[in-house]
């Protein structure tokens, strides 16, 4: 616990020192608390099937004349959780001591925002990142954020155009956070092109990833009578001349019924190509396709060979969100082989699986609570049952 109060003290400090030169200065925060449990091998809610993680951030953002900033430190600590209540932790086990179960606060933001020139402004340094193939994951207990360069112009109406340059990422090649950001491959490089108006949006991005890959991702949507329809066309293109292209295709349409959005989704996933369709700062953990549940995700209905469908509704009764999808995915190169969070073992080996996913979320106070009830049916293993719970307040 010391580590903690320490480092939110010399943060704070950091934040009141640098506020005295800085303009419309904002100080924000938040502590969270993740746990999921599941019944995999063992009994739910048992110590030995459940994970938790307690994470503190801090941050600032301020401005000097046109020249924005924004820091922000972040630490994961299991507040003694482990071996009373759960057995792993969510993150790498390179941001948690194995003894202590506690990680040194680190730098996960640090960046300034400037213009350039006439309708172009630059933000460089440690940033999240939201392009379709290379993104900032919320999902865990810690983020993935970026040390990243990116230049946004908008001279044309409706029309804005980024070109951005990507140098590292925390994630260390899973997709897991870590404290430490590293060199991602040898850099990466994006342009993209996002357009809208009254009638339509259309999205491109082509990615160049030094050495390993190049990609084009292309997304346009529409309103068809009652529904929001959209389509996507995606190409991972590997630089190896062994390794083939994979070529993804994915459509979606929703429709609000009486305050609640019900929506459907498929895709599919060239069957020969090298790459999966999703995060490549994360191993291709999460997916920007429709078709993606909370586990049937990137490593799943992205993947070589994937065909995928989703069903969702979401509404809000009283002050509660709720929502409840269904997803599918078969794939005949049978990527369905899974390691369990707490003790590393091969849990799942088939060719096909499905899941139903609940969700709830709402205020108590100033908590913002948010429970996740899933139920995983697989081909050839039995049905699993996971339970995933985030409590976090934001000052």
């Amino acid at each position: 616990m010391k580590k903690i109060i320490v480092s939110a003290a010399v943060a704070a400090l950091a934040i009141t020192t640098t506020a005295s030169a800085l303009e419309d200065i904002k100080v924000n925060g938040q502590a969270k608390v993740w746990y999921e449990t599941d019944n995999a091998t063992t009994d739910m809610f048992s110590k030995d099937n459940a994970s938790a993680e307690v994470t503190f951030k801090l941050g600032m953002t301020g401005k000097q004349g046109n020249v924005g900033f924004g820091a922000e430190m972040t630490q994961g600590s299991t507040m003694g959780l482990e071996g009373q209540l759960v057995s792993g932790v969510r993150t790498s086990a390179n941001n948690l001591d194995n003894q202590t179960g506690t990680g040194d606060a680190y730098v996960s933001k640090a960046y300034v925002v400037a213009p350039l020139m006439a309708n172009t402004v630059v933000k460089m340094g440690r940033q999240e990142l939201n392009t379709p193939l290379a993104f900032t994951e919320k999902w865990n207990a810690q983020q993935n954020n970026f040390d990243a360069l990116v230049a946004i112009n908008s001279s044309v109406k409706n029309l804005t155009v980024i070109g951005a340059y990507v140098g590292q990422s925390n994630t260390n090649g899973n997709h897991k956070a870590t404290q430490e950001f590293n060199q991602m491959f040898n850099g990466a490089y994006a342009v993209g092109a996002l357009y809208k108006n009254d009638m339509m949006g259309l999205n491109a991005w082509y990615y160049t990833v030094t050495g390993v890959a190049d990609a084009l991702w292309i997304d346009a949507s529409a309103k068809v009578g009652p529904a929001n329809v959209k389509a996507i066309v995606a190409n991972m293109m590997p630089n190896a001349d062994a390794s083939d292209d994979t070529l993804a295709i994915a459509l979606s349409a929703g429709v609000k019924v009486g305050g609640w959005n019900i929506s459907a989704a498929a895709s599919t996933v060239d069957e020969d190509g090298a790459l999966a369709v999703a995060n490549v700062a994360t191993n291709f953990k999460k997916t920007k396709l429709p078709t993606a549940g909370v586990y049937l995700d990137g490593k799943a209905v992205a993947m070589p060979g994937a065909t995928a469908i989703k069903l969702k509704a979401a509404g809000k009764v009283g002050s509660v969100g709720l929502a409840a999808q269904f997803a599918t995915c078969s794939n005949d190169n049978g990527v369905f082989n899974s390691k369990h969070p707490t003790t590393g073992a091969t849990i799942i080996n088939d060719e096909s699986a499905s899941e139903i996913d609940l969700i709830a979320s709402t205020k108590l106070g100033d908590f913002n609570v948010k429970g996740i009830i899933m139920h995983r049916d697989f081909e050839n293993t039995d049905a699993q049952q996971h339970v995933r719970l985030i409590t976090s307040i934001n000052f």
